[in-house]
């Protein structure tokens, strides 16, 4: 805020001030910043495919509402027909759209995050994304939230390019653009966050951490605080009959343990079955649709991704012998959209089978002990979780985001148990594999560029142009004139050869002009600091880390040579420490 004693000061001294504001903190203001405008745009990119699915499911069946419902409502055969002309049009899509695109292989946001260079191709993820919308929108079973969560990792990837970030960085905000999708589809932020920190980057370090929670949280706000959407699920106030009931739920996330890797299998086998056939995507997607309408015929709440059903299992709605037969359409439904080939997640329906899980074993359970089990509700909810965590080994996510979606604190304790024994028993099986072991692995078919894994291991990615270079003889005037409107941390001072000959901090530049001590006619060089330390293009990570922590600095200059050179540009030291976190999480 400025003084009224500072109006009749000089506008040099005033225009300096207004812009030095946003220099404090340069690293911290720069990745908020992205990181918010990444959650925002990630949330209305989510809104925008949810209200196409809703907007096609009106096209493609004629009817408003869930698609459980609409299922419902059909008769027989256009439960049948529906879903192979969705997986018709969306196999087309697949096949021709790329053409005609010239879409090349479409990067998914986890590779993109580990062992790529966080570049996403816009072509390639939008054909996938119109295609998922008509299978999803006929009734394939299969959970919208993999193109949510795509849409917004591919607007991380483009903010990253536009702000021409360095690949650790671009990685960030792709990673920013994950959070962002997860907390959208699921009113989730901590655990979206949590789901990109704990599952594909494998670290929950501040560096990173930090900026999933703010792209999570703004995409989480403006989804529900500001257009208003209301939870994905609804669920009743979780009851806990007695302390007996712990040991129950521990036993339920060993089931689940078990059943979980057969289920991950399942899904294994039918995509080999579906590739076996060696037909286009225009044969394959409308096959997974007509399995999907054969057994909808009888279950017709296998349509979609099943969030309205999963609602009436939290509510108490389905029980018994109609809940067991749901469980089952509903593994058989997925395998066969997941094997045909269809865009989406897997993540929902995930939920989905465990809550039928849970359900089936305490409704069961609570007809035999009424007085030390609670209902069949209570156990779904946990089930939801457990089954999350043994399908993606990654239980402290799962807990949170049960935990978020409910607000009810009495779920933790249980879930803990269920989360944590579902979790080390599934790690017994498939060698430890999660659902996403694939998806962040190297693809052996398309390996990643061997020079920019070279380059991570030195600095040499990491160096961006300067903010503020100054000739030599420049007043100070001239100096705080023409001082970029952008966080600038160090003024570099060059020579007629570009050659590196001091620096000076503006803000020491600036207090001295603003009290007095410094005339704005001064030489800059002449109150400038000597180039004492400046990093190399082909510096180790190591070293570079090393040179950051004993200057204790922001940002440091590279220059052709070590001492007096011709400068080359800056690295922060933020994408430092983002370079050393990939190099320590990669996985050999």
């Amino acid at each position: 805020m400025i003084r009224p004693s500072e109006l009749a000061k000089t506008p040099l001294i005033l225009l300096t001030r207004l812009r030095l504001a946003l220099i404090r903190h340069e690293e911290l203001t720069g990745i908020v910043f992205w990181a918010a405008s990444i959650g925002f745009l990630g949330a209305l990119a989510s809104v925008a495919f949810r209200e196409g699915i809703r907007l096609l499911e009106l096209v493609l069946t004629g009817r408003p509402g869930s698609l459980v419902l609409v299922a419902t409502l059909l008769p027989w055969w256009s439960r049948i027909l529906v879903p192979v002309f969705g997986g018709f049009a969306a196999g087309l899509i697949m096949h021709y759209g790329a053409r005609a695109l010239q879409a090349g292989r479409t990067v998914g946001y986890m590779e993109a995050i580990v062992v790529g260079n966080g570049v996403i191709g816009a072509r390639g993820t939008l054909v996938k994304s119109l295609s998922s919308l008509f299978t999803i929108a006929s009734g394939g079973s299969i959970g919208r939230e993999g193109s949510m969560v795509q849409l917004a990792a591919l607007i991380g990837s483009k903010l990253g390019g536009l702000a021409h970030a360095p690949v650790p960085r671009l990685r960030l905000m792709v990673a920013c653009g994950g959070a962002a999708g997860i907390a959208s589809a699921y009113n989730a932020p901590i655990a979206g966050a949590l789901f990109v920190a704990e599952i594909v980057m494998g670290s929950i370090a501040m560096e990173s951490f930090g900026p999933l929670l703010v792209a999570s949280v703004t995409a989480n706000a403006t989804i529900h605080n500001f257009l208003g959407y209301g939870p994905v699920f609804h669920a009743t106030a979780f009851q806990f009959v007695s302390n007996w009931e712990l040991g129950v739920y521990a036993l339920l996330g060993v089931l689940l343990g078990h059943l979980a890797p057969p289920f991950l299998a399942l899904l294994q086998w039918s995509k080999a079955q579906f590739t076996r056939l060696k037909w286009k995507p225009y044969a394959t997607l409308p096959l997974g649709g007509l399995l999907v309408g054969a057994i909808s015929v009888f279950v017709p709440q296998v349509w979609g991704n099943g969030y309205s059903t999963v609602s009436e299992i939290l509510s108490g709605n389905l029980t018994g012998q109609m809940l067991l037969l749901i469980l089952v359409a509903k593994v058989l439904s997925t395998a066969s959209t997941v094997g045909s080939g269809a865009v989406g997640g897997v993540f929902t329906p995930t939920l989905f089978v465990g809550a039928a899980i849970g359900a089936t074993v305490g409704g069961v359970l609570h007809i035999a002990f009424p007085t030390v089990v609670s209902a069949g509700s209570a156990y779904a909810l946990v089930g939801m979780g457990g089954f999350l965590a043994a399908t993606t080994h990654a239980p402290l996510m799962s807990i949170l985001m049960i935990f978020e979606m409910t607000l009810d604190y009495q779920v933790v304790l249980p879930l803990m148990l269920a989360c944590v024994t579902a979790h080390y028993t599934a790690k017994v099986y498939r060698g430890g594999e999660s659902i996403y072991y694939k998806a962040l692995s190297p693809d052996p078919e398309h390996p990643s560029d061997g020079n920019e894994d070279w380059r991570l291991r030195t600095i040499g990615a990491l160096v961006k142009p300067c903010t503020a270079v100054v000739r030599r003889g420049s007043s100070l005037r001239q100096v705080l004139n023409d001082l970029p409107r952008r966080p600038v941390q160090a003024v570099y001072v060059v020579n007629d050869d570009r050659e590196l000959v001091a620096w000076a901090d503006p803000h020491q530049l600036f207090d001295g002009v603003n009290s007095g001590r410094l005339s704005p006619s001064m030489d800059v060089e002449s109150i400038a600091n000597p180039v004492t330390l400046s990093l190399r293009a082909d510096m180790a990570l190591g070293v570079a880390l090393d040179v950051f922590l004993r200057v204790d600095a922001l940002s440091l200059p590279v220059t052709s040579g070590q001492w007096q050179a011709t400068l080359v540009g800056q690295v922060s030291r933020h994408d430092l420490l983002l370079a050393v976190q990939d190099r320590m999480s990669t996985k050999h």
